[in-house]
């Protein structure tokens, strides 16, 4: 039996009703139950300040360079920590806001950032909502620079023809790649020239190609005779770097090569000569330990395989955010004993 029109009109009517009704609980609700702004969910500011200061500590910002005190938020009334940082002359504003911004991005605060063009000053807010939890003024300090040092690095063990090392090659950072000297590397070496690269020659056992191979059983005359090919067909090599456990190394040979080269005001390094990273458990320690022992404007050169030099890439990166810097490896021979 069908339900009579009255029916379904009350019914009709009744569902409009109760619609308008939840519609209006929804609204009661949200107005009574949303909080304001400047009553959001406590932030603890000391602990946003602590961490907004290691985020400097990692941009080898000093103590002393930092100073923290209280401002007020216009928006809540409420206090929050000012913190004005002289930032050194070798390192940017715009920098520093990016590894905040980086830092703070997963989180629910955002950053907002004042320009004064001239002198370059700049002012950040860190805000919840509506509201500042954190206000920071950064300006250049005049006489401040960060000394910390150089980092330098020759990668061994490695094959130009592999599309990993074509993508090292091509990257922004300074390398100096380690090579057994071999005619088919001879069209790659423009392309690490281009690319504002190094190239070095290694002398050990295991060249192949005859007219470069040197052996300790060789004559004096088939030595200096190898040694012209190679200073010839390698003539823009930053240096040559032979292996202290080869058994040419420990032959009579090795000073015939090193006289050689000396005459032609060629360095020849031994891989004893530079700081050998292995990529084992103790890796990451042993390359933190060797850049805490640097000085400022000292440096480090290390001898590594590509597998180590990707390993280390985002401590590499730490220390570049510190300050120091990763140069040719030719820039710091003055490191080696």
């Amino acid at each position: 039996m069908m339900p009579s029109l009255k029916f379904r009109r009350n019914l009709l009517l009744s569902l409009f009703v109760l619609a308008v009704l939840l519609l209006a609980i929804k609204i009661l609700i949200n107005t009574v139950l949303q909080v304001p702004d400047s009553e959001e969910k406590f932030v603890d500011s000391k602990e946003i300040s602590q961490r907004f200061i290691s985020l400097l500590d990692n941009f080898g910002i000093e103590e002393k360079l930092i100073k923290v005190n209280k401002a007020k938020d216009k928006f809540s009334g409420r206090e929050i920590p000012n913190i004005r940082i002289q930032v050194p002359k070798d390192l940017s504003i715009p920098e520093i806001l990016q590894g905040i911004y980086q830092s703070y991005r997963k989180d629910s605060l955002r950053i907002y950032s004042v320009e004064k063009v001239k002198g370059g000053k700049s002012t950040m807010f860190l805000m919840k909502g509506k509201s500042a939890i954190l206000q920071a003024e950064f300006d250049y300090s005049k006489n401040v620079f960060r000394n910390k040092g150089s980092l330098a690095f020759i990668i061994k063990d490695v094959d130009l023809g592999n599309s990993s090392t074509a993508t090292l090659i091509e990257s922004p950072t300074k390398l100096n790649f380690l090579i057994i000297p071999d005619s088919k590397f001879m069209q790659q070496l423009d392309v690490i020239k281009d690319n504002g690269k190094q190239f070095s020659i290694l002398i050990d056992d295991n060249t192949r190609e005859q007219k470069y191979k040197l052996g300790p059983g060789y004559s004096e005359q088939r030595v200096v005779a190898v040694v012209k090919t190679l200073v010839t067909d390698f003539a823009s090599a930053v240096y040559f770097v032979i292996d202290n456990k080869s058994e040419f190394y420990k032959s009579s040979n090795r000073e015939v090569l090193s006289s050689e080269l000396s005459k032609r005001n060629i360095k020849l390094l031994t891989f004893s000569d530079f700081v050998n990273l292995d990529n084992d458990e103790n890796l990451f320690n042993n390359f933190n330990r060797e850049i805490e022992n640097i000085a400022g404007n000292e440096g480090a050169i290390f001898l590594l395989d590509e597998e180590t030099y990707q390993s280390i890439a985002p401590e590499i990166i730490k220390c570049k955010k510190k300050g120091y810097k990763v140069v040719n490896s030719s820039l710091l021979l003055q490191t080696i004993k």
